[in-house]
């Protein structure tokens, strides 16, 4: 490989790099532009980074805008709060050994369990919070619990996030996919052709007058928002000078650590309906057919929290907790078929299985409601 070989496969190594966030191991994240439907990107689960995971941004052009959301991490029981860590593994810690204490974007809950937020910003708020709620009676808890659920489960506000962000980043994303060609193609076809040269150097030249426009396009973008990015001058300072922080100069903006993050469910209306549909089916089941569940168990708070926004939006009951066309006794939380004999599902922690004239009793008695 020659010099100029090298050098382009360290920029690639460097892009990519730069491409990767470290994310809570339970987030989601959606990808788009302003008047789009926006995709939904989820991080590596099963590699675990400082109680976080890796995710990969979009990488290659169009440049979209991002925005995050969480599902809730805490969601508080009558002796302990149990915590989501990932999609499908969770722990429960007692009141009284629960020590909230943020750390950066850490989290620390007791001498074992921490957990990686979004931002110091979020790590600082849900350490308050668990402070708060771990003075209150378990009946303040679950009122406390369905305040916050509610506010999480906006779509309009989601979707105004979403799009605020797309919208103040728009110069810097169209900026960015200009870079990426010139970068990645423009030059590479002139060293390709020329080899070293004047011609190479002039390619460069403007380059660097693209990274100072991408600069100044960041300051103005970032107005205002000093709190939510730390060293904003000396981050316009990397962009000015260094090729693959100016082709992700959006990011830093679309990230901004937000109070309140929203759910994924509030991105109604955001991303494509059926995958919508798939995630709601996902966390109601979650959420209603906990470990041990039984037919004439009364709704967990979280399920309560769902239903009540179901029902805000005019889902029917059929839509998210749909009856099984099997003729067997199935898991209600996993799907799975079992025989006649047999009347939990061990792999769920002993959910209750469903016959189907239980689910067809289950959806009338929500339906009548």
């Amino acid at each position: 490989m020659t010099d100029g070989q090298t050098l382009f496969a360290v920029f690639v190594l460097l892009y990519l790099i730069e491409c990767l966030r470290l994310a809570p191991s339970a987030a989601w994240m959606a990808a788009g532009a302003e008047k789009s439907r926006w995709a939904v990107l989820r991080p590596w689960s099963r590699l675990q980074i400082a109680s976080g995971s890796p995710l990969l941004l979009s990488a290659l052009p169009p440049h979209l805008a991002h925005t995050f959301g969480l599902p809730w991490l805490f969601v508080p029981e009558l002796e302990a709060l149990r915590v989501r860590l990932t999609d499908s593994q969770y722990v429960s810690i007692a009141w009284d050994k629960l020590a909230p204490q943020a750390e950066e974007s850490t989290l620390h809950l007791d001498a074992a369990t921490r957990l990686r937020l979004n931002s110091p910003v979020q790590a600082q708020l849900w350490a308050q919070r668990l402070i708060d709620w771990r003075e209150l009676t378990p009946e303040q808890r679950r009122s406390a619990f369905l305040k916050h659920a509610h506010a999480t489960l906006a779509p309009q506000a989601a979707a105004k996030t979403a799009t605020r962000a797309a919208e103040r980043t728009k110069s810097l994303r169209l900026l960015a996919n200009i870079l990426f060609v010139w970068c990645f193609g423009v030059i590479s076809v002139i060293y390709h052709r020329f080899g070293d040269g004047f011609i190479v150097l002039a390619a460069a030249s403007v380059l660097l007058l693209l990274q100072f426009i991408q600069s100044w396009l960041f300051l103005r973008a970032t107005r205002g928002m000093q709190l939510g990015i730390p060293h904003r001058r000396w981050r316009a300072l990397g962009i000015a000078f260094m090729p693959q922080l100016a082709l992700r100069a959006a990011d830093a903006v679309c990230l901004v650590g937000d109070d309140q993050l929203p759910h994924p469910l509030a991105w109604r209306g955001l991303i494509k309906d059926d995958i919508w549909l798939e995630s709601a089916r996902r966390f109601w089941r979650e959420a209603r057919y906990t470990p041990g569940w039984s037919q004439n168990e009364a709704l967990s708070v979280e399920a309560e929290a769902l239903q009540a926004f179901f029902r805000r939006e005019n889902i029917a009951a059929t839509k998210y907790d749909p009856p099984s066309a099997s003729k067997l006794p199935v898991c209600p939380r996993c799907s799975a078929e079992f025989q006649i004999n047999i009347t939990t599902c061990t792999s769920c922690g002993g959910v209750e299985l469903r016959s189907p004239a239980a689910w067809c009793a289950a959806g009338s008695a929500r339906n009548s409601v």
